[in-house]
């Protein structure tokens, strides 16, 4: 009875829910909600997911047995029977994703690219292991159909599968990295790639090019590093150490170059190289370990070190190295070059101009003449001027009247070539007007000079006066040229204007104190000996004693003391005149026309006239027209 009841109130509760859900809603009740398109797809989405997924009907035994056929035919050279067992060994397990992209790699040597794709695409959604071979398939065909982003993605899935160690995967990427033009990306894989390639040439060049194009300096210099380690290519060490060089990782390169052993002619250039980079003392020890104990024994080497032994006038080393180098330096100018200039230097301030000029010569057969005008000042130097004056001419020419070619060069290098050739034009009218007088010196010397010699030596200073008035309207700076302007124009007795110009030169901070004492010397020289005025004298006496304070020494202090003893002849004061005679090594001057005019009048002041007898025979011997030895033994005579 219980149970019954129940049961019926249970029902009268039912039907009292169902009367209330359909009995019209009052004001204050609360609205259903509704569902949106966003519910509807999420609960679609849920049930599709619940909904069992149809049956693929997989025989297993058919697969493997069709798959070993299509093995079999594969090995026979059966390719077309091959092809048809693989699709059936596909189609007996269409879930097997080896045996999918299989088909697509068959599908793809048949040229049946597209078919491929579409069984790529399907076998890449299957279960099963996921390989670099499967990806570089997909980016392959990507690559035929045009679809970058796919190909990208599947390139570089590739060769995270593989660790970027499949060469060819690589390989292909670099290509479509080459068509999509992505340089940056590019670098990156061949980085990786030229390493398994032993750095090959057409490679190689490309990454460099890439890299200079991006402005990658360092990258590019370690790219050279690289491909020596892997390759042992000394040009690429070399090509390192010049990248290192013009970055100015000057320490860098000096370490590299450091550890070289060999005279290899790489060597000998990476030794070089680095060598401006120091200081002259650091660079002169480098090159003497490289060449004496690190065997990097070659010409180029122990031809810097005698070239930094001449600049500090370790002469005798210099000559020795700069022999021993030259003649081994046939076939690299450019050191030979050095060579040359350097023994020239050298046996010119030896006054062994025969061997002067040989290497001059040479210096110019090598350096396509741009060094004629020190074949031509050496030619001068060598009292060989019938060589030097045409040499000279052609010169002049060229440099006066040069002119670029049209076109040739931009406006910017255009004024700097005519600055070049400016000062090469310069050049030519200072050495030229320099040989010029120094002809006129050595027939002014010659006591056996007729009138037209002479006259000749006074043609050939008013033409060097020419050329050094040019020289100095273009360009008053040079001091040393307003000194050869002083000299040459107190030698044309145009003394005013010589002393002005000296005036000026005493003033100038550019001379060493060995210039300035000549400056002094030959200054104050000129005052005593043209003996204008008292006072004229006295200055040039005065301007001597500040030459002798500076030169205490060397070859010019007699020369200084024969100054400041014809001071002080020609202000009278005769015995402290011949006291600084005295003070002169005799031996020296048994050539000087001057020094036994000096003595002989000095002498003969004293009334010394044995000893001023003796000197006026000396002074004869070697001018035996001179006026002031005539005229004293015309007086005894």
């Amino acid at each position: 009875m219980r149970h019954a009841f129940f049961t019926w109130v249970l029902s009268l509760g039912m039907a009292a829910l169902c009367a209330c859900s359909s009995a019209p809603a009052k004001k204050d009740d609360v609205k259903a909600p509704v569902l949106t398109a966003a519910d509807s797809a999420l609960i679609k989405k849920a049930v599709e997911a619940k909904a069992e997924k149809p049956k693929v009907e997989v025989d297993l035994e058919a697969a493997h047995e069709f798959f070993f056929l299509a093995k079999s035919m594969e090995m026979r050279g059966n390719q077309r029977e091959a092809d048809f067992f693989w699709k059936q060994a596909y189609k007996a397990d269409p879930t097997s994703r080896y045996l999918g992209f299989g088909v697509a790699e068959r599908l793809v040597a048949a040229g049946e690219d597209s078919l491929a794709l579409v069984e790529a695409k399907k076998a890449s959604q299957l279960k099963g292991k996921r390989t670099a071979a499967q990806y570089a398939l997909l980016a392959r065909l990507y690559v035929k159909t045009g679809e970058a982003d796919s190909c990208r993605k599947y390139f570089v899935m590739g060769l995270d599968s593989s660790h970027y160690q499949d060469m060819a995967l690589l390989y292909d990427y670099s290509l479509f990295l080459e068509a999509v033009r992505d340089e940056n990306e590019l670098v990156r894989i061949y980085d990786l790639l030229l390493p398994k390639v032993n750095y090959i040439s057409t490679l190689f060049q490309r990454q460099l090019s890439l890299l200079l194009d991006l402005g990658r300096d360092s990258a590019v210099v370690e790219l050279f590093g690289k491909a020596h380690e892997a390759t042992g290519d000394k040009q690429m060490l070399l090509q390192k150490v010049r990248g290192l060089m013009a970055m100015k990782r000057f320490k860098e390169a000096a370490a590299i170059v450091d550890t070289l052993t060999s005279a290899k002619p790489e060597d000998e250039e990476m030794t070089i190289m680095v060598l401006p980079s120091m200081t002259g003392d650091s660079a002169y020890a480098f090159a003497r370990k490289k060449y004496f104990e690190d065997g990097v024994k070659t010409p180029a080497v122990l031809c810097f070190i005698g070239q930094y032994e001449y600049d500090v006038d370790m002469r005798d080393s210099a000559k020795v190295h700069l022999l021993a180098s030259v003649d081994k330096l046939q076939g690299q100018p450019k050191y030979a070059n050095r060579a040359f200039l350097g023994l020239v230097n050298i046996f010119a301030s030896e006054q062994n101009y025969a061997q002067a000029i040989k290497y001059a010569e040479k210096s110019d057969s090598v350096s396509n003449g741009d060094t004629r005008m020190l074949l031509a000042s050496v030619y001068a130097l060598a009292d060989k001027y019938d060589k030097a004056f045409p040499l000279l001419d052609s010169l002049m020419k060229f440099w006066e009247t040069w002119k670029p070619l049209p076109g040739v060069v931009d406006s910017a290098n255009l004024v700097q070539l005519k600055n070049e050739a400016q000062i090469k034009y310069l050049q030519v009218l200072d050495i030229y007007s320099r040989a010029l007088i120094g002809e006129a010196l050595d027939l002014e010397k010659n006591p056996r000079a007729d009138s037209a010699k002479k006259a000749k030596a006074i043609d050939n200073r008013t033409r060097a006066q020419a050329m050094l008035d040019k020289f100095f309207a273009k360009d008053s700076s040079y001091s040393r040229v307003r000194l050869s302007i002083a000299m040459n124009l107190e030698r044309l007795k145009r003394y005013d204007e010589s002393f002005r110009h000296f005036e000026v030169l005493l003033k100038m901070p550019e001379f060493s104190p060995h210039e300035m004492a000549s400056t002094l010397n030959y200054y104050g020289y000129s005052l005593i000996e043209l003996n204008r005025t008292p006072a004229e004298v006295e200055k040039g006496y005065k301007l001597v004693l500040d030459a002798l304070a500076m030169e205490k020494d060397g070859e010019s202090r007699d020369a200084y003391l024969d100054s400041k003893a014809w001071g002080l002849y020609r202000m009278g004061r005769y015995d402290e005149a011949y006291q600084a005679m005295q003070l002169i090594d005799h031996s020296k001057m048994s050539r000087d026309d001057v020094f036994w005019e000096h003595m002989g009048a000095i002498q003969e002041a004293l009334g010394l006239k044995k000893d001023a007898r003796k000197s006026y025979k000396k002074l004869l011997k070697l001018n035996p027209k001179h006026p002031a030895a005539l005229k004293f033994f015309g007086k005894k005579k």
